[in-house]
């Protein structure tokens, strides 16, 4: 964690931007997403995940409970998990408003340490978290995705591309050095991962996987032979037990 921040911290923060957005953003942004990149950070996850008829899924940082919130229309029977009580006191009120109270639920607690039965979902859905976690909170939480997957199930894992984040670093430093631009921060994605460590927490885990590159914002940047690696937002894992 940066500079002796704790994980209450780090909570505390995190619920203050919920509050401050407020309700009707993250419709917008999450419910019924506005902005195109936001439609496709959509889409791309649940063409991965495939949510089905009675399926018991579950969405790990589930946020506002995005995707238990998606999967649940599709028919899955869903559960969110967040540390963030805001997140989950929207999510709660967002399925009354959308009529899917019957289909999903929401619960605050530690991706580490999850208050559920062994072999509990078929399918687990992850998406822009693990960067918000330390290294052996990622550890713990795959020990914790082998424990209440089902056998033979799958974990689909999106996250921002590391190698491409510290580009991008190194980019707004200069753009500061040059033209005195204000380097942009985020307190909050003190947990970015690249493709080799996050793999190697896998393995160790006993976990099965295939990497895809995806870029909500250029598309075309997730194709580029090899560079794709470096250039691609986002990395995508389809995880099996």
């Amino acid at each position: 964690m940066n500079r002796g921040i704790t994980s209450k911290d780090y909570q505390k923060i995190y619920d203050k931007h919920i509050i401050d957005q407020g309700i009707e953003f993250q419709i917008d942004k999450y419910y019924e997403p506005k902005e195109i990149p936001m439609r496709k950070r959509i889409d791309i996850v649940l063409e991965t995940l495939k949510p089905q008829i009675n399926e018991k899924i579950l969405d790990i940082g589930c946020g506002v409970g995005t995707f238990a919130f998606h999967a649940a229309k599709a028919g899955a029977i869903t559960t969110g998990i967040d540390y963030s009580v805001e997140s989950i006191r929207i999510a709660k009120i967002l399925a009354k408003r959308y009529g899917i109270s019957d289909k999903t639920k929401f619960v605050i607690g530690n991706a580490a340490i999850l208050p559920f039965r062994d072999s509990s979902f078929d399918k687990i859905v992850s998406a822009d978290f693990i960067e918000h976690i330390t290294f052996e909170e990622k550890y713990a939480l795959c020990a914790e995705i082998y424990r209440v997957l089902k056998p033979n199930g799958i974990c689909v894992i999106f996250t921002p591309n590391g190698i491409r984040e510290k580009i991008g670093d190194i980019y707004w430093h200069i753009r500061h050095l040059l033209l005195r631009d204000k380097i942009p921060v985020s307190e909050l994605h003190f947990g970015l991962t690249h493709k080799f460590e996050f793999e190697n927490i896998l393995r160790d885990n006993k976990l099965q996987f295939r990497l895809f590159y995806s870029d909500i914002t250029r598309p075309y940047l997730a194709r580029v032979p090899f560079l794709k690696v470096f250039l691609s937002l986002n990395l995508l894992w389809i995880i099996n037990k």
